[in-house]
């Protein structure tokens, strides 16, 4: 459900209450402070902004870009791209997000900004559906495999929550991540 929608030229913008939801909810269960809060939807959006340059490079445009509780849907214009472009769009996201840890790892050894960027980066090739690593898996291979993959990611998943659950390290963030990614595993 969408909070409000703008049309400029052929993009829809819009900003859904799930956005909000999910901040407050992570704000208040972790005690995330405002400036952490801030570079990791920044680095949200430099991800996002990797795809939209590739896609606009290659002759597509996004018919919707819509900011939601899970980050950010882009959603292209009608215009298919070859499988080669597509695959370049969905590593784009990720090597900004790689490209930025490396700077900041070199600049300065690391700190928030660079584990933000390497986490998205990592996060978002994982093979499930609704991740990069999910479609560009879901291009390279067949059904069985893809469904194989990602049933021994949501295992090794579950594996690694129950540990952290055992082990009193569970954090809200993981926990939720998990949850949103058995979710959209099963409703998808």
């Amino acid at each position: 459900m969408n909070l409000f929608k703008i049309k400029i030229k052929n993009t829809t913008y819009g900003v859904s209450f799930s956005f909000f939801f999910v901040v407050a909810l992570v704000s208040v269960c972790s005690g995330t402070q405002a400036d952490m809060l801030f570079v990791t939807l920044m680095c949200c959006a430099l991800h996002e902004l990797g795809h939209l340059v590739l896609m606009t490079a290659f002759g597509s445009s996004p018919q919707e870009i819509v900011v939601y509780g899970g980050g950010i849907r882009i959603s292209p214009d009608d215009k298919q791209l070859s499988k080669y472009h597509e695959l370049a769009v969905l590593f784009a996201g990720p090597a900004v997000n790689f490209m930025l840890c490396l700077l900041s790892y070199m600049a300065n050894g690391g700190g928030f900004f660079c584990q933000v960027n390497y986490l998205l980066g990592v996060l978002n090739l994982l093979p499930f559906r609704y991740f990069d690593g999910g479609r560009i898996l879901a291009l390279l291979a067949n059904g069985k495999v893809c469904e194989f993959f990602r049933t021994v990611f949501i295992l090794l998943s579950a594996v690694a929550m129950i540990h952290m659950i055992l082990h009193g390290t569970v954090s809200v963030s993981f926990a939720a991540t998990f949850c949103f990614i058995v979710l959209s595993e099963v409703i998808y």
